[in-house]
């Protein structure tokens, strides 16, 4: 065995113990994309690097569902280094790339859908990303959006305008965030029709054929905290039976959308989920579920780093951080 399997273990079992001390490591992604697109963001991985993640994670943790991993959390017998995989939004390429990378090495995951988006919907993020992609002008007058005039004549230009444009819109009115995206897509990419990048219902119903758990992610993906109550609970709830519709179960796990405490979701929120008949939720909090942590704040990160070193340095660093306390 390498020794970076080897001294991982050794560190693992320390920092992330079973039975009654117990600690589950959860780990988030998004996009698992064909090749690496130098427009995503750094946790957007290709296929290459997922590969490596999910033949590291097969030899260093005890991968398990995600339901049964919050069962034995819950009884104290969780095995040493336990871990369980989960995906956010919907993204078709985790079903024609992820999916078969984890049917190779006989993992286990969850992913947590946003129903509004199925089919020819887009996210906001990837309007944008796209909409930058097909401009063929030197630069982008954005004034309009109080930016002025930037520069998008090479992929390194479009890709610190794309971050800045997500960071600028991402926490605006939904109807002015819609209103945003559909002007900028006008401008950088006229009447061209926007990509399909979202699973199709019937694809989800497939994953949960294989075997995947499929958690509620909201209906539209808004920010909780930017929304009304009511519009939190009906988004909740709308989501929920989407996806009893579709795969014909009733999901009991839910993820928040964007997920940071006391910035995208609020106490309330978190009562919201309760209500609404879910068993657990998750965050995006750093750090390791315990038998003391909040149920529905549970901790998981997006690990991002492509060589096995570098990979366990951080999924240690996550352990390190160990007992994650509620904040919302």
């Amino acid at each position: 065995m390498p020794f970076t399997s080897l001294a991982f273990m050794g560190a693992g079992a320390l920092l992330s113990p079973g039975g009654a001390d117990g600690c589950l490591t959860v780990l988030t992604y998004h996009r698992v994309l064909p090749r690496k697109d130098i427009l995503q963001p750094p946790d957007q991985i290709d296929a290459a690097c997922f590969e490596g993640h999910m033949n590291a994670v097969r030899n260093w943790f005890n991968v398990l569902p995600l339901p049964e991993a919050l069962d034995m959390l819950h009884q104290s017998k969780l095995p040493r280094r336990a871990l369980t995989i989960t995906f956010d939004d919907g993204y078709e390429d985790n079903h024609s790339v992820a999916l078969p990378i984890l049917r190779k090495h006989g993992l286990p995951a969850t992913l947590f859908i946003c129903t509004g988006f199925l089919g020819n919907g887009l996210m906001f993020n990837d309007i944008v990303t796209e909409a930058i992609r097909r401009t063929q002008s030197p630069s982008l007058d954005l004034s309009w959006l109080g930016l002025g005039t930037r520069p998008v004549g090479n992929m390194q230009e479009k890709q610190g305008l794309v971050r800045e444009l997500i960071q600028h819109i991402k926490y605006s009115r939904k109807d002015l965030r819609e209103q945003t995206c559909d002007q900028l897509w006008h401008q950088c990419a006229g009447q061209n029709v926007r990509p399909s990048l979202m699973m199709l219902p019937e694809q989800v119903k497939e994953l949960a054929r294989d075997g995947m758990t499929i958690g509620g992610h909201t209906h539209t993906h808004p920010i909780l905290s930017k929304i009304t109550l009511d519009e939190a609970r009906q988004d909740i709830l709308t989501n929920r039976m989407a996806l009893s519709d579709i795969t014909g179960k009733t999901p009991q796990l839910f993820a928040y959308p964007n997920g940071r405490p006391l910035t995208d979701y609020l106490r309330e929120h978190r009562d919201l989920v309760k209500e609404a008949g879910y068993s657990a939720a998750f965050c995006t909090a750093r750090g390791v579920a315990t038998r003391e942590t909040d149920m529905f704040q549970l901790p998981r990160f997006a690990p991002w780093q492509a060589s096995p070193t570098r990979l366990s340095v951080q999924l240690l660093k996550n352990a390190r951080i160990g007992r994650h306390s509620v904040t919302a």
